[in-house]
């Protein structure tokens, strides 16, 4: 009988957008079950006050001040994490960019090619940037952080969605073309979660006490962590191409339910 495991227990992971939020919480949640990780975000403050959180573990942590929009932090990020560790086990996409809020053909070039990069462009370049070195290991695990809006899009979220839908198709292109070397590569796609990125709507959500979803709440980043554990580990050792819902239910309300 095969023995289901959740260890990550010295493998390595990257986790952009790891300072806060949903990167935050797995690169926690990865470190608390034997993983070595780079995080990389903008804000300084806040990665160090995570790598302390995640050196306290045990584990070891490199903290990289880097921003998503600059192709030139991607070839730095994996090749400063393969200095400090020897090389690459997981990849956590979680970094993105907001398009803000109103008519999709209303939104300027700029913010179009911002959001596509950060959110599509760059998860394929990490993402490819660690394929030699996971091949070198024996295989790795590739996670995407979509959104439900990249399966169900909402009015006034239009590039946001259109990048997360991408990033669905890429992990499935990338999941057939990669599985021969072991490497797998999955989407989680969150609903409404308590972030910084979403507080707008998550005020505006609690205020109002009409919730998208049959939960009736909103999600706690540590939610999410648990799913992307399973996908970096042996016990989603048989998931590839897939993308994991994890939204409280709101894509199984038809747009007639009451809640």
């Amino acid at each position: 009988m095969m023995k289901v495991s959740f260890s990550v227990k010295d493998k390595v992971a990257i986790v952009t957008g790891g300072s806060k939020g949903i990167g935050r919480a797995i690169a926690l949640t990865l470190a608390e079950h034997g993983a070595d990780v780079a995080i990389a975000a903008r804000g300084r403050e806040s990665l160090e006050k995570t790598k302390s959180e995640i050196e306290a573990t045990g584990r070891r942590c490199i903290a990289l001040s880097a921003n998503m929009a600059d192709e030139k932090e991607w070839k730095r990020l994996v090749d400063e994490t393969i200095a400090a560790f020897g090389g690459v086990d997981i990849l956590v996409n979680n970094a993105a960019a907001d398009s803000g809020y109103g008519p999709i053909a209303k939104t300027e070039s700029s913010r179009w090619d911002l959001v596509m990069k950060v959110n599509l462009k760059a998860p394929f370049a990490l993402s490819s940037l660690c394929l030699s070195s996971m091949k070198g290991r024996g295989g790795g695990a590739v996670i995407h952080i979509t959104s439900n809006e990249g399966l169900r899009p909402s009015f006034g979220l239009g590039v946001y969605s259109v990048s997360k839908g991408a990033l669905v198709t890429l992990a499935q292109v990338c999941a057939k073309e990669w599985a021969r070397d072991k490497i797998r590569v999955n989407c989680i796609a969150p609903g409404l979660v308590r972030t910084e990125m979403a507080a707008p709507l998550v005020e505006m959500v609690e205020k109002s006490g009409r919730y998208p979803n049959p939960l009736h709440r909103v999600a706690e980043p540590e939610e999410i962590a648990g799913l992307a554990l399973y996908l970096a580990s042996d016990a989603g050792s048989y998931a590839t191409g897939q993308t994991f819902v994890v939204d409280g239910g709101e894509l199984v309300l038809a747009p007639t339910d009451q809640n």
